[in-house]
């Protein structure tokens, strides 16, 4: 039956709205998720931005603060060495310079010591009272450069350890002359590291921001925070990949974001080359300083979105639940529908359902098969159509609930028996009626049967006794009153034992029982007592009839007369054992004897030969004179073959045009060609038939046991190869194994 359309578009369309759906909330979550993760984006990068900014401001604010506290330290230097100079050219210089060095030492807070050395290097002034070490400064690179380089002018040194107190210093030094011109000496001003470095705290960079001061090789001069790592230590110049690179780019000023290698904090860094000093200034914001509230707003959002989901997600699985509940009650109509189809389809029955007005509204698959319409030829029409009256009122209420026998046509116009039963049912649609129709030709076929049987029951010759299960007789046929005597009434109901002549003993029914337990059947002489008294021999064969579970059921016992049965079995055996046109023996026979030949060979190391012959163009009589004449030349063939062997030997017909030879007892090979000689001159001769002369001619194979083969099954074979060499070279010849096997036969 076909499948509702209804059905069709609900599977349809509740696969295309999860689908859907589920496609909607996904998009619209990744929408949402968009937006945010580009606000987010927006806010990163402003962040950044205003990041990069602050640390532009702020170094370009330090470089102006250490730039301007070095000039003022530069003047003061100057000042310092033109009063020197000064003091130099008169005539009675005291040339006592410490109440002048402390003088300008006295205008510069910054500084952490002001002296004076001479041409040796010895401190004569300073701003403290100093011990005067001779050549204390000779050995430093900024005393050396103005000693050989008049015009060096400012001379800034790398952070060194102080000589006067070992405190980290950078020294500002200027050269000073003698009133000839040449060197006199230089004074130096320092300037403490922690100086600088409390400059830098000054400025709020927050928990993690990060001030330093390196020379234009990237020594580490001072930073802020301090941090007592290598990589921290005064001069180091392990920095950031990025910040070389970024250098390497543009020497000058630039930003860039990395981590550090002494904290692995990540920041967005500032670096800025002071214009007449040699310095780097380098700001940093710690990115979880400035991000935070980024950070909070990146919180804030993610919350948003997880919230969103969740929504959309509850949202989508209550739709997705009352779509299910839907799809649910669906499935369970439809799953009626199918089982309402299935217990229609698999009905053994013809079921029709038919409407109030008469006309078929649906059938089952039993019905198109029986009656051979298709689904869409039987929808709509009458009822009628199926039954070969119109006499039944299918809608009537007094005609529902019938059980009858009727006849039904085919669409092909067969007329067959039915039995067809009407029930009505209430529908939405109204009332309708159930027909179910059985095909009862089978029924009426085997009444008819059992009719036939009983008639053969009654009217065979054989006497017959059926028992049941508890062994006593429940019905006999005339033949059996004939032969023992005894009527229907006196014989049904008594013991299958009513005959017993008391001759056998136990162990002979034990045997027949165990029989018939295995087996189901029996068979044997019995004596028996007539009902005169007379006890005679009876062959009886008991057969056993099983019910549908294997049980038995019934037993079914033929009695007949020993000599009877002698001669039937007789006849039986002739008939399984020699051909009915020829009187040889056929295939059966032949094997038999042939075995048993071989058997003696075996015994007595004598050989066996096998004839294999087939007649040569026997088909052509068969066409031309007919199967009759046939007929008559294979009975010709028979009588010949046997004329040319021995008593002891076999001649068989093993079908059609084919025979078959065994010459047995054979010591000497040679002995067989003579036979199988005079056996093709013997066939080759006229043969005088009611319809017509016929000649024929024959194709013999030879095998030998066991020379050739040393089974039946192996002999058979290579004598029927050696027949069909011997056809291939142009039949009426004797063929040997040597012909296609080669082999070595004592003897030959």
């Amino acid at each position: 039956m076909k499948e509702l359309p209804g059905r069709q578009l609900a599977n349809f369309s509740s696969s295309q709205f999860r689908t859907r759906l589920v496609i909607a909330v996904v998009l619209l979550n990744l929408m949402m998720a968009g937006l945010a993760l580009q606000s987010l984006r927006q806010g990163l990068e402003q962040s950044r931005a205003r990041a990069a900014v602050a640390t532009q401001n702020i170094a370009q604010l330090l470089e102006h603060d250490i730039a301007a506290s070095f000039e003022r330290i530069d003047l003061t230097l100057q000042a310092l060495v033109d009063d020197l100079q000064d003091e130099l050219a008169r005539t009675r210089s005291r040339r006592d310079f410490n109440s002048t060095v402390r003088h300008h030492y006295s205008r510069q807070p910054a500084l952490a010591s002001l002296i004076v050395a001479d041409s040796a290097g010895t401190i004569i002034a300073g701003s403290n009272l100093y011990k005067t070490t001779p050549g204390l400064l000779a050995d430093r690179d900024y005393f050396r450069r103005h000693r050989d380089t008049p015009a060096a002018g400012l001379v800034i040194s790398p952070p060194l350890r102080s000589r006067l107190n070992d405190e980290w210093i950078i020294t500002l030094s200027r050269r000073y002359d003698s009133p000839s011109g040449g060197f006199a000496g230089a004074v130096i001003a320092s300037v403490r590291v922690d100086h600088l470095r409390q400059l830098f705290a000054g400025i709020n960079l927050g928990p993690n921001g990060a001030i330093s001061l390196r020379d234009l090789e990237l020594g580490m001069v001072t930073r802020h925070p301090e941090l007592a790592t290598p990589e921290a230590a005064i001069g180091s110049r392990s920095v950031s990949a990025q910040l070389r690179e970024a250098i390497q780019s543009v020497p000058t000023a630039g930003t860039y974001l990395a981590s550090t290698r002494m904290d692995q904090i990540e920041r967005t860094n500032t670096y800025r080359r002071m214009a007449n000093y040699p310095y780097y200034v380098i700001v940093g914001l710690a990115d979880d300083d400035y991000l935070l509230g980024w950070h909070r707003e990146l919180l804030k959002t993610a919350i948003q979105i997880t919230a969103f989901l969740l929504a959309t997600l509850t949202m989508t699985g209550l739709l997705l639940h009352a779509w299910r509940c839907r799809e649910a009650d669906l499935s369970r109509i439809a799953s009626k529908e199918k089982e309402f189809r299935t217990l229609l389809d698999t009905a053994p029955d013809a079921i029709v359902i038919v409407d109030a007005e008469g006309r078929i509204n649906r059938v089952n698959q039993r019905t198109l098969i029986t009656f051979g319409y298709s689904h869409d030829a039987l929808i709509g029409q009458p009822a009628s159509l199926l039954l070969a009256t119109e006499e039944i009122d299918l809608v009537t209420p007094g005609q529902a609930g019938l059980d009858i026998d009727l006849w039904a046509i085919t669409a092909d116009g067969h007329r067959f028996p039915i039995s067809a039963s009407f029930t009505p049912i209430e529908t939405e649609r109204g009332r309708m009626v159930t027909m179910a129709i059985r095909d009862i030709s089978e029924r009426r076929e085997r009444e008819e049967a059992l009719k036939l049987a009983s008639l053969v029951y009654q009217a065979v010759g054989e006497a017959i006794m059926v028992t049941d299960t508890t062994n006593r007789i429940v019905a006999i046929n005339p033949a059996f009153t004939r032969l023992t005597g005894y009527t229907p009434g006196e014989a049904i109901g008594q013991p299958a034992g009513l005959l017993h002549s008391g001759r056998h003993n136990h162990a002979f029914f034990r045997a027949m029982w165990e029989s018939l337990d295995a087996t189901g059947t029996w068979k044997g002489e019995i004596l028996n007592r007539r009902r005169s008294g007379e006890v005679v021999a009876d062959w009886l064969m008991i057969n056993t009839i099983y019910d549908e579970e294997g049980q038995a059921q019934w037993r079914v016992g033929m009695y007949s007369t020993v000599t009877a049965q002698k001669r039937a079995e007789e006849t039986l055996w002739r008939q399984a054992s020699y051909d009915v046109l020829t009187n040889l023996p056929n295939r059966r026979l032949l094997l038999d004897r042939l075995q048993q030949e071989i058997n003696v060979a075996r015994r007595s190391g004598a050989q066996v030969a096998l004839m294999l012959i087939d007649l040569d163009r026997f088909k052509e009589v068969n066409d031309t004179l007919g199967h009759l004449a046939g007929d008559q030349l294979l009975m010709e063939v028979a009588q010949r073959l046997q004329a040319c062997i021995r008593e002891m030997d076999t001649a068989a017909r093993l079908g059609g045009d084919e025979f078959a030879v065994i010459l047995g007892g054979i010591t000497d090979v040679t002995h067989v060609e003579p036979v199988a000689e005079a056996i093709l001159r013997a066939l080759a001769g006229t043969y005088a038939l009611k319809e017509g002369d016929a000649r024929i001619s024959a194709s013999i194979g030879i095998a030998f046991f066991p020379s050739d083969a040393d089974h039946m099954e192996a002999l058979f074979l290579r004598a029927d190869q050696a027949m069909y060499a011997i056809k291939d070279k142009g039949r009426n010849g004797v063929g040997y194994v040597k012909d296609v096997w080669k082999p070595t036969l004592p003897g030959r």
